[in-house]
């Protein structure tokens, strides 16, 4: 299990991409991070996902891929 950040763009989409991290805290750093860099997403959120681990967050780093 891995967990995905997801953004918000309006009230009836939603969009990930393929960053899977270890950790819900990683994702949602990741997430809060890719929100401050980007204009169109409206919210973000973190969500499970089968997917393995293919990244990694950390505040020194940011993020990274394994």
């Amino acid at each position: 299990m891995s967990f995905k950040p997801m953004f918000n763009f309006g009230p009836n989409e939603t969009q990930g991409n393929g960053l899977r991290f270890a950790t819900y805290e990683e994702a949602e750093n990741n997430a809060i991070e890719k929100f401050r860099a980007w204009s169109m997403p409206s919210g973000y959120f973190v969500e499970e996902s089968p997917d393995p681990v293919n990244y990694t967050w950390d505040e020194i780093n940011g993020t990274k891929s394994i």
